[in-house]
């Protein structure tokens, strides 16, 4: 980056104090080069000397005047810079102070001066609903629309164009002016959405980070003077729960900082469900009372990621989480999200994968698959099957029709109007529909009221004196704010070493405890293991006696068995010699 240093920019104003009364032929378009020569703002080029950021100092109000402070800090925008017939200007219509300048206009012809050390803020404005709003993630591409897309009410454009960001906000490269005036030619109000990333680590830290909310907020108040936002839409998404209440503070707090610029805010919500990241971490009735309008996102009914084929915005589930959401939001204030998008599911065997399609591609389906198309008349949209190889393609259409029955709920339950995701997914034939819907009539009801416009005081530049007094009380606050921050953050530390020492006790004790039963189930075992040891002893030993007493008991029936048999055997022995001897004595005889 190249820098200016405030003492060459200051000689370089001098020098080109004789240049600055050249008229230029341009409404309030000044050539870059003689605007560098006079902004007191510091400000960096990139290296090729096309895109320049400048640092335009925090403001504080005062009644109606803005007050510049040239000593508080500076946060970076981007210079709204245009080209014309080859010649690069700065566009400084909507406040040239903050971007540290002035001028004078006579019969066309711009002149600059000095900065002023204030501005007057801007004049309050109602809106005329329903409001007709779309969302333009891709600015850069595509034409604007070249019409309003629809007359019952005020339009919105809102361009992806900020991310908030660990050490302030951060601008898209895309951020154009040129972008901004060819809206508000057609009578279009610009509200960029700003993000935050989606990432619940990277939100849970900016959250719990107050002093970077006030770098947002004057940063945003800036952009929206120098550029001529008339509001934002804030697009918080994917936050831990136990972030719900300093989120619902964070939105607050934005909302009211950007409220006293009389710049409009806006939330994006889901549906109702039991996501704690993506629905539950909402708190829509308190969202209601901080902020102008909350925008149902009534789409991705089937998410992107679901591996169940279905529709992105069937009219049963908008219709039901429009009415839930006005128990807790008012009909004025609830914008409803449609898709202009639909989802083609490849379907293998009941598993599904999705793929976005554009609610333009629509026409190709009907003209290629007219014969297999049928209308689901619960679900208020055409459905159709593809048979393939491997399963089958399968489609809930969004088409003229079934966005055309959505909208239809913006008169029936008096809505603030309709924002669609996204531009570039439509056609003609769709913003040809839109802009033939009858949504109403809304605030201010009549077609004829005129909302007055305020009477701004003339204020009288502040005396030296008063900017003395006012850089005091800067620094007073600042010196507050940080003893505040101070003491918070030596609550919390205390409250987490209190929370830390807690859960050691509670492990200590858990601990114990698990020793204890460890101890007491390993004697347990223990004694159940002797008993068992006793009880086998006391087993054998019985055995061992029951075995002696069986053997003796075998030897004692074997000798009554063998006398029984000596005896006989002594008998029979006896009775044979006698026999003998008989037989012998009658043969000698």
């Amino acid at each position: 980056m190249i820098r200016k240093s405030t003492i060459f920019k200051s000689l370089t104003a001098l020098v080109m104090s004789a240049l600055s009364t050249t008229a230029v032929q341009a409404e309030v378009l000044v050539p870059l080069e003689q605007f560098l020569a006079t902004t007191t703002r510091h400000y960096e080029a990139n290296q090729y000397k096309t895109a320049y950021t400048v640092y335009v100092p925090q403001t504080e109000l005062q009644g109606n005047t803005v007050v510049l402070n040239p000593a508080a800090v500076g946060e970076p925008v981007k210079l709204p810079i245009t080209k014309q017939n080859g010649i690069t200007y700065v566009d400084i219509e909507s406040d040239p102070a903050m971007l540290g300048v002035s001028y004078t206009k006579t019969n066309g012809q711009v002149t600059l001066g000095p900065a002023p050390q204030a501005s007057t803020v801007k004049a309050p404005y109602t809106l005329q609903t329903p409001l007709s709003w779309a969302f333009d993630p891709w600015p850069t591409e595509g034409a604007p629309y070249q019409a309003k897309l629809n007359t019952s009410g005020d339009n919105i454009i809102s361009p992806s164009w900020f991310k908030l960001h660990s050490l302030g906000l951060e601008a898209s490269p895309n951020v154009n002016i040129d972008y901004v005036n060819a809206y508000k030619g057609k009578g279009y109000h610009l509200w960029p959405l700003i993000t935050n990333r989606f990432d619940p680590g990277f939100t849970s830290g900016i959250l719990a980070d107050q002093s970077v909310w006030k770098k947002y907020a004057h940063n945003l108040v800036q952009y929206a003077y120098i550029y001529g936002f008339d509001g934002y839409n804030f697009d918080f998404e994917n936050i831990d729960y136990a972030d719900r209440d300093r989120l619902t503070a964070f939105v607050a707090y934005l909302s009211n900082h950007l409220h006293q610029y009389n710049i409009k805010t806006s939330i994006d919500v889901t549906g109702y469900s039991d996501s704690p990241e993506w629905s539950l971490v909402y708190n829509r009735s308190a969202f209601a009372n901080s902020v102008d309008y909350v925008v149902l996102m009534a789409y991705d009914e089937t998410w992107a990621k679901s591996t169940t084929a279905g529709p992105v915005a069937s009219y049963p589930w908008v219709r039901n989480h429009t009415e839930r959401m006005l128990s807790e939001v008012p009909s004025q204030k609830l914008v409803l999200g449609v898709p202009f998008y639909m989802r083609l599911w490849h379907d293998t065997n009941g598993y599904a994968k999705g793929e976005t399609l554009a609610m333009k591609n629509t026409g190709t389906y009907f003209a290629n698959h007219k014969d297999k198309m049928t209308w689901d008349d619960r679900l208020k949209l055409y459905y159709l099957s593809i048979p393939t190889s491997s399963g089958s393609d399968r489609i809930w259409f969004e088409d003229n029709t079934s966005l055309g029955l959505k909208l239809d709920l913006v008169k029936e339950l008096k809505l603030g109007g309709f924002a669609a995701w996204r531009k570039g997914f439509e056609d003609e034939s769709t913003i040809a529909m839109i802009q033939g819907k009858d949504l109403g009539r809304g605030i201010p009801k009549s077609a004829t009221e005129v909302v007055p416009e305020p009477v701004v005081e003339e204020t009288k530049p502040l005396t030296k004196l008063e900017q003395y007094k006012l850089r005091l009380e800067e620094k007073e606050k600042a010196k507050a704010a940080k003893a505040e921050a101070k003491r918070k953050a030596k609550e919390e530390k205390e409250a987490a070493k209190r929370k830390a020492k807690e859960e050691a006790e509670q492990a200590k004790v858990e601990k114990k405890r698990k020793a204890e039963e460890a101890k007491a189930e390993k004697k347990r075992q223990a004694e159940e293991a002797k008993a068992e040891k006793k009880r086998l002893d006391e087993e054998s030993k019985a055995n061992k006696e029951r075995d002696t007493q069986e053997v003796k008991e075998r030897n004692a029936s074997y000798k009554s068995h063998s006398s029984v048999q000596n005896t006989t055997t002594k008998n029979e022995l006896t009775k044979s010699v006698q026999v003998v001897k008989r037989e012998c004595l009658t043969a000698f005889t």
